[in-house]
């Protein structure tokens, strides 16, 4: 990514009317709101950030001074967003290339989706850039600054959207697995649903990972309904551990099991996985992801949630449930004459029956009777 020479200009001037309470201050998660976005353009690299202020300004200024940006004050803040707007695009400073608009009523973003939009911006720095979340169109948008003469020359009728929809510019969409885009702070319920988010925000909701797997990396359908399917036997094995008392997070068992093949297409694809995944802010998908085609364990493991992804993708051949016996045997008529692919498949089939076992010890119940109502045919994701 080359972050180079971009700026972000943060809209925090506004009044709050619909939500009762002042946004940018709103303590969510360890932060306030507007100190979380302005954290967010300081960890993807981002080093001139601009906060635009107005309303009760000074409180604002307070909270972010420790943080080393620049504030800018519009003195015409009742006038609407645009105003705000014009007051950073005026400060941008010389040699600025492009700028992010970031309302700070969106504070759950991705680190990820502001370095997927300045990567793109690298390639193609006078087009528009839209972060987009299963076609959608969110912020930050990603603008040149090559645009901040036309701006200042245009009267603001209809926002931002009006005035990119003006004549022949440049567009483009850039897709990301980040609903967090979309997610406006408006009301006391938005808060409360951002607020239960921000507790799992290093996992991607199911809606998250049929994204990143069909729009963002294009996985062909087989791999996606292969991972759908270990998905639904893995959900199946997770829950009657979690009713025979084994303490898992059904979410991360899912979402791992989602994406477990997000870099199928690539070398050694469970390590390129999990890279891509830490990458993307979700490192612990990447510590179940690594290990899901070899893990290698004691006679007796307790299954977690990396060895429950890993049987379960034993489990699936295809989209299709399949015996382990069967599976390994398959693959050893298959590389049987290459002694170090033979060594491999022996050990990962040792690994598998022995955290089947303990599945079947620990909920009484074999296999079969456990994964008997599971459905890979209709996929994991509703």
């Amino acid at each position: 990514m080359n972050a180079g020479h971009l700026s972000a200009i943060v809209l925090s001037a506004g009044f709050s009317r619909r939500m009762g309470s002042f946004k940018p201050l709103l303590q969510l998660g360890a932060t306030t709101v507007v100190e979380r976005v302005v954290d967010l353009y300081r960890t993807a690299g981002i080093d001139d950030v601009c906060v635009v202020v107005g309303y009760r300004g000074d409180e604002v200024i307070a909270a972010i001074g420790s943080r080393g940006v620049r504030c800018v004050i519009n003195p015409h803040f009742e006038k609407g967003m645009f105003s705000s707007v014009m007051a950073g695009v005026r400060a941008l400073p010389e040699g600025s290339s492009g700028f992010f608009v970031h309302p700070v009523d969106l504070p759950l973003v991705r680190t990820a989706t502001v370095k997927a939009l300045a990567e793109e911006f690298s390639t193609f720095p006078d087009a528009i850039h839209h972060p987009c979340f299963d076609a959608r169109r969110g912020h930050p948008p990603l603008l040149p600054a090559i645009l901040a003469a036309e701006l200042a020359d245009w009267g603001g009728e209809g926002g931002l959207r009006a005035f990119w929809a003006e004549g022949n510019r440049s567009m483009r969409d850039v897709p990301v697995a980040d609903q967090g885009i979309l997610l406006d702070l408006d009301t006391g319920e938005d808060f409360q649903r951002m607020a239960a988010r921000l507790e799992r925000e290093d996992i991607p909701t199911d809606w998250e990972c049929r994204v990143l797997m069909e729009q963002v990396y294009r996985l062909p359908e087989a791999v996606r309904r292969h991972c759908d399917a270990v998905a639904a036997v893995a959900m199946e094995l997770a829950s009657a551990l979690a009713r025979a008392g084994v303490s898992l997070e059904l979410d991360l068992v899912r979402s791992a099991a989602l994406v477990h093949d997000v870099a199928r297409d690539q070398p050694d694809h469970a390590a390129a996985g999990a890279r891509l995944l830490e990458d993307l802010g979700f490192p612990r998908l990447a510590s179940v992801v690594r290990v899901h085609m070899d893990l290698e364990v004691g006679p007796n493991p307790f299954p977690d949630e990396a060895a429950v992804v890993y049987l379960a993708d034993k489990l699936v051949v295809g989209h299709r449930l399949a015996d382990l016996g069967e599976r390994f045997e398959r693959k050893l008529s298959k590389y049987g004459t290459d002694p170090q692919a033979v060594a491999a498949i022996e050990r990962r089939k040792r690994s598998a029956l022995a955290i089947q076992a303990a599945i079947e010890r620990i909920t009484g119940l074999g296999i079969q009777a456990l994964l008997r109502d599971v459905d890979t045919e209709g996929g994991a994701i509703p």
